[in-house]
């Protein structure tokens, strides 16, 4: 871990965020992490596919990280080719349904990161080359 060097003095507009830095670093982050991977295809077994809060018992996810998307042609002239993956179902508390829905109406070609109250995660099996992590049993800062 760096070394932790706060700004001389600490005026009153940086103390809240030099506060929740800290009880971060001292709550020990996440005491769970899931990472879902479509990479087998069809062939992917359902807990490797799959998130559901009510199922695992260890609360929602916090945080999704795309962390893979896809594979690309290696000879451009051949093929131009970018098999993305897919998420096939999404829903979290503090996003409306119509939201959750748009983000599986696509192609998912390039990492990202969505914070929010996740409650189910399922990824595409016909678009197998996604790879995500879920952040979830997290203590507040």
């Amino acid at each position: 871990m760096a070394i932790y060097h706060p700004p001389k003095p600490i005026q009153n507009n940086q103390a809240p965020v030099l506060t929740a830095d800290l009880a971060y670093e001292g709550h020990g982050k996440c005491g769970n992490t899931r990472i879902l991977s479509s990479v087998n295809g069809k062939f992917s077994e359902e807990e490797q596919i799959t998130f559901d809060s009510e199922t695992e018992g260890n609360g929602n996810a916090w945080r999704m990280d795309v962390i893979h998307t896809g594979l690309s042609s290696v000879n451009k002239d051949d093929c131009p080719c970018s098999f993305g993956g897919g998420i096939e179902k999404f829903s979290a508390n503090n996003i409306s349904d119509l939201d959750c829905k748009a983000i599986t109406k696509i192609p998912i070609l390039q990492p990202f990161t969505i914070m929010a109250d996740i409650t189910n995660v399922v990824l595409n099996v016909n678009m197998p080359f996604l790879v995500v992590v879920l952040y979830m049993d997290c203590e507040q800062s």
